[in-house]
């Protein structure tokens, strides 16, 4: 048998086919974008719903006092960073392995700013004013003494959660209740789950449905369509200004107001009018209605047009 030439040139093995760094765990399976959503949801919501909220009854009980509410708050703030936001974290590298197109990071000029906080405070009042109607809706007896009982205990405890009585307590419900939240629930809903969607809808939609899931996920049948228009309002920042930085950052000034509302007791004062909720007319109710419609659709306007040339560079 005679050796091949040593001249000939060495011709290396093959190597066996290696997946690009950029291919993301979902595109080198084939996983379809809502089956990995949903696990996504449905896992974070076990974590933190159910394990969290078991560990929390097990540890400080389920009745929230001013004996125990340091606890609760320390269990609440310390659930949401270790069952939504490591989570979180983990799923978007699965998702893509540039977590700038999850979270993206720009920080917004001072005029969109101005106008998508100004919008933040008009939805707001809206919100409040369709609580106002809510509430005075109709319901069998039977269906009003049901939930009576459930809304009672999670007004009882959202209004000692909130309540301080120095300013470090003050501070410390304030990271819990707004910095927090701000952080990780964006980083889940206008991070992971927003792109996500955005895989199969169009950005607009993507972040509606987002937004939907946000309301729908706070579990507080209550203030549901209030939770979803927030939702949708914070998907359609991060969606038009190209950065979760605003969404965060009207997360954090809604929670913050509603802190000092809960915290003073103004739930039932109506800005406008000036007058107790129970006394107010329905003219007047329904004429600020109008009113902070008209005002939010006129600085979510001037918001969009702000933003209009991130619309156009992302096109091109």
């Amino acid at each position: 048998m005679t050796n091949p030439p040593s001249n000939l040139p060495h011709q290396p093995s093959p190597l066996p086919e290696e997946h690009s760094e950029s291919e993301s765990f979902l595109d080198r399976y084939n996983v379809p974008p809502l089956v990995f959503l949903v696990v996504c949801l449905v896992v974070i919501f076990i974590l933190y719903q159910l394990v969290g909220g078991t560990i929390t009854y097990i540890v400080a009980g389920s009745k929230v006092t001013r004996e125990n509410v340091m606890l609760h708050r320390a269990l609440t703030l310390t659930g949401q960073v270790i069952f939504i936001l490591l989570p979180t974290l983990l799923f978007a590298r699965v998702m893509t392995p540039r977590l700038t197109t999850v979270f993206p990071w720009r920080m917004p000029r001072t005029g969109e700013t101005i106008f998508a906080v100004l919008s933040l405070l008009f939805l707001q009042q809206l919100a409040q004013t369709y609580l106002f109607f809510q509430d005075r809706l109709p319901l069998p007896d039977e269906v009003s003494r049901l939930l009576a009982p459930f809304r009672e205990m999670i007004e009882h405890m959202v209004r000692v959660l909130v309540t301080a009585e120095s300013v470090p307590e003050l501070a410390f419900v304030v990271l819990v209740i707004a910095v927090v939240p701000a952080v990780t629930e964006e980083m889940l809903f206008r991070g992971l789950i927003q792109s996500g969607f955005e895989r199969m809808l169009s950005p607009a939609r993507a972040a509606i449905v987002s937004g939907v899931i946000f309301g729908a996920f706070h579990f507080n049948p209550f203030a549901l369509v209030p939770l979803m228009a927030l939702g949708a309002f914070f998907g359609l920042l991060r969606m038009r200004s190209q950065s979760i930085v605003l969404a965060m950052t009207a997360h954090f000034l809604n929670n913050v107001l509603a802190v000092i509302v809960a915290h003073f007791r103004m739930e039932d004062e109506l800005v406008l009018s000036g007058t107790r909720a129970a006394d107010a007319h329905l003219p007047a109710i329904f004429s600020q209605l109008v009113l902070f419609l008209a005002l939010f659709l006129l600085s979510f306007s001037l918001y969009w047009r702000l933003t209009s040339h991130l619309d156009q560079s992302k096109e091109q």
